[in-house]
């Protein structure tokens, strides 16, 4: 989920800078959201809202949709300029401070904040998470990234960070390969990761190249893009699972359906054109800010459920409440720390990457002199 921001409206529909993408990733971020908040106090099972809601609130999919969209836009930038220095200092100004003021805005919340022991009603899920404090042992884990203790869902950047850093030797090597044996390289590749430890690189490979491959295949075929759209979009629902989330098949299908939910909406610029609506852009400019943050905000406002036990009744309006107050928090949040943390940091590495491609110019101006 951790693409950069897309920019103008009009960009055409083969760039990775699609709009329809950043909605689409707004979304996905939205339904991670929801999930986590109506997971706080033991439901209603026979509640329609809320079983509607959380057939189509599905945290593991939308997980996977980051890592595959992330995977095609990156791969897409790799493709224009493969120079691994500048590239490496953006992915880590992009990711990391934010990603470290998260987490330490979630400790504060999580020390500062707190009803000891656990309340009654709550689920136990809930209760594991939070219960007891987080320590400054927890913290430090946290920030190197051995742990998800005080921020859960950011357990995504150490994937994140391990695909931006693979990614490029992937780009270099389609790119010195005949084009008539990139399916040949693909199919190596393939089999490699999956059978290692790193077969979450998967969707990051699968974003990079079958994104392309199938936008190719559906392009001015409307009907088929749509159709092919939905069924990724049924497969990876149907795939995305935390139980088994890092088995060879849940990952392989789950890439190929992502894949082609991206490659279908960049096969045709008329698909998926109400996600080009300024809130939609909004929320998916600031989605990586929203996700890092919500963890903590959706925690405050089940305290506060708690604390108002007699005016919002546990249960389904609990879960109703700490719903929609954190996602409105979250929002405002998550916009403040786009635009104070997020973006200054984009534009701080983009300045560094600037930085190394003048000294090494220099360098090798230097050099051919002499």
């Amino acid at each position: 989920m951790t693409v950069p921001p897309l920019t103008g409206v009009d960009a055409p529909a083969n760039s990775p800078f699609d709009p329809r993408l950043e909605s689409l990733r707004g979304l996905a971020c939205l339904t991670v959201c929801i999930f986590h908040a109506t997971h706080v106090f033991p439901g209603n099972p026979q509640h329609m809202f809320f079983n509607t809601v959380l057939l189509a609130a599905n945290p593991a999919a939308a997980v996977m949709f980051f890592f595959v969209l992330s995977g095609y836009v990156l791969g897409a930038s790799l493709e224009r300029n493969l120079s691994l220095g500048p590239y490496l200092v953006r992915r880590l100004f992009r990711l990391l401070p934010p990603f470290a003021a998260a987490v330490l805005f979630a400790f504060a919340c999580e020390r500062l904040l707190r009803l000891d022991p656990a309340p009654v009603g709550l689920t136990p899920g809930f209760q594991h998470l939070f219960w007891p404090q987080p320590t400054w042992q927890d913290l430090w884990d946290n920030l190197l990234l051995s742990s998800n203790r005080v921020n859960g869902p950011t357990w995504t950047l150490f994937p994140e960070l391990l695909g931006c850093l693979v990614l490029p030797f992937a780009v270099a090597a389609h790119g010195r390969i005949e084009p008539r044996w990139r399916w040949a390289l693909f199919a190596v590749i393939t089999i490699l990761l999956a059978s290692s430890l790193y077969r979450t690189l998967l969707w990051f490979y699968f974003g990079c190249f079958l994104v392309k491959e199938f936008a190719a295949l559906l392009a001015g075929r409307k009907q088929l893009a749509t159709m092919a759209f939905i069924s990724g979009l049924v497969g990876l629902e149907i795939a995305g699972s935390y139980d088994e989330f890092y088995s060879v098949h849940i990952v392989l299908v789950s890439a190929t359906a992502a894949a082609l939910m991206v490659g279908a909406v960049v096969s045709s610029s008329n698909m998926l054109k109400w996600t080009t609506t300024a809130p939609l852009r909004f929320l998916g400019r600031i989605s990586f800010s929203l996700y890092l943050v919500h963890w903590p905000i959706f925690y405050v406002c089940a305290l506060v459920a708690v604390d108002s036990d007699s005016i919002v009744p546990m249960q389904t309006w609990g879960n109703l409440f700490v719903m929609v107050t954190s996602l409105v928090v979250a929002i405002a949040i998550a916009a403040l720390a786009y635009r104070f943390i997020e973006a200054p940091s984009i534009r701080a590495g983009a300045f560094v990457a600037r930085l190394l491609k003048e000294m090494w110019r220099n360098r090798a101006v230097v050099q051919s002199v002499s």
